[in-house]
C-alpha cells in the first residue's frame, strides 16, 4: 500500500489514468510514447503498490475493476490538484504555468459570431508557459469531460444546466434547414413548399440532445457529428438541420439549399462549461477573462426577427463572476 506518493508514483498514476481514458492498454501506448511490455510492468507495479487489482484484460476487452474506478476518480483528483498547485506557484512569480484542456463542439470554426482563435491569441500574449490542448466531441461528453476533470472547460450548445456546473453565454449560432440536390425539394420553387412538405420529408438529425426546434421532426437517421450529417443532406436522401456557416461553402456551388429559413430557422446559444464549486486555477481564470473580453458583443441578435434561442434562455452569467 502506498504510504508517501513518491515521484515513481506519480508516473504510474499518470499511466494508469491515461490507460482507463483510452479504454485500453495498446491506445494508450501511443499517448504515452511506451511499449506494450512497459506499460503492463508499469500498471502490475501500481497494481502492487496499492494491493488491488484495477483492471481485467481478455478476450472480451478490457474493464476497470470496481477498485479500478475508484482510484481512477481518486487520481483525476489528485492530477487535478496537483496542476492547480503548479498553476497557483506559478502565479506567485507573475506567470502563468500548467496546461489548458479546452474542450470544444465539432465545425464552429467558421461561425463569424466566435472569437476563440483571437482568445487563444489573448491569451498566448499574457506571461506564461501553458500547454493548451484542444479536444472535439458532443456536448454531453463535453459536460461530462468538464465534470470528471479531464477538460478545464468546454464550449458548445447545452440544453440542460447539469448540477456542479456553471454556465456563461458567449455568441449565438443560426440553425437552417438544408436538403441537397437531388433531393424532391430541392428544384421547388421557394413559394411551393409548405410546412407539410418539410414534415414529410425523410429528417436526419443529431446523435445527441437537440436544441427545440421550430418544427417537431422525427429522425429516420442520426449523425453525431456536423460533416456526418452534411453527408446525409449531400446524398439528397435527407433533410437536416446545419450550421447556416458551415452549410454556405455548399450552398455556394449549388448543392445545398435552404428550406423556409424565414419560419424554420433557430438561434442556438454558445456557452462555456466551467466546474462549480471548485477554486479556478490562475490559467482557467485569466481564459475566463480573455473569453468575456472576447465576446462581450457577441450576443447581439441579428436582425432576422427570430428569437435568440430555442428554449427559454437561462440569464446570460459574466464570465469574470465566481
Amino acid at each position: 500500500m502506498i504510504d508517501a506518493l513518491r515521484d515513481v508514483d506519480l508516473k504510474l498514476i499518470r499511466a494508469f489514468t491515461t490507460v482507463a481514458e483510452c479504454g485500453g492498454f495498446m491506445p494508450a501506448q501511443a499517448v504515452l510514447n511506451v511499449g506494450p511490455s512497459r506499460l503492463s510492468t508499469m500498471i502490475a507495479e501500481l497494481e502492487q503498490r496499492l494491493g488491488l487489482r484495477l483492471c481485467r484484460r481478455g478476450r472480451v476487452g478490457f474493464a476497470l475493476t470496481e477498485s479500478g474506478q475508484e482510484v481512477y476518480r481518486a487520481a483525476q483528483r489528485l492530477n487535478a490538484d496537483l496542476e492547480a498547485f503548479r498553476s497557483s506557484v506559478g502565479s506567485l512569480r507573475g506567470k502563468l504555468i500548467g496546461n489548458l484542456a479546452i474542450g470544444l463542439v465539432d465545425n464552429i470554426v467558421s461561425n463569424p459570431a466566435q472569437r476563440i482563435a483571437e482568445v487563444i491569441d489573448r491569451f498566448s500574449r499574457r506571461a506564461q508557459d501553458v500547454r493548451i490542448t484542444i479536444h472535439m466531441d458532443s456536448p454531453q461528453e463535453l459536460e461530462r469531460k468538464v465534470l470528471d476533470g479531464r477538460l478545464d472547460i468546454g464550449i458548445g450548445a447545452f440544453h440542460h444546466a447539469l448540477p456542479g456546473l456553471a454556465y456563461h453565454a458567449l455568441f449565438l449560432e443560426e440553425q437552417t434547414l438544408y436538403c441537397g440536390r437531388g433531393h424532391p425539394l430541392f428544384e421547388r420553387a421557394a413559394t411551393d413548399i409548405q410546412q407539410v412538405d418539410i414534415l414529410a420529408a425523410s429528417y436526419a438529425g443529431k446523435g445527441y440532445l437537440e436544441d427545440r426546434r421550430p418544427l417537431n421532426l422525427s429522425a429516420q437517421a442520426v449523425s453525431f457529428s456536423m460533416e456526418g450529417l452534411a453527408m446525409l443532406v449531400l446524398s439528397g436522401r435527407f433533410i437536416a438541420y446545419l450550421p447556416s456557416h458551415y452549410a454556405a461553402s455548399w450552398v455556394g456551388k449549388g448543392q445545398m439549399r435552404a428550406l423556409m429559413a424565414d419560419t424554420t430557422s433557430y438561434q442556438s446559444l454558445f456557452e462555456c462549461v466551467t466546474r462549480q464549486g471548485h477554486s479556478r486555477t490562475p490559467i482557467l481564470q485569466a481564459l475566463l477573462e480573455d473569453l468575456h473580453s472576447g465576446h462581450a458583443k457577441r450576443l447581439l441578435q441579428p436582425d432576422t426577427g427570430r428569437s435568440a434561442t430555442s428554449r427559454k434562455p437561462r440569464r446570460p452569467t459574466r464570465l469574470a463572476e465566481t
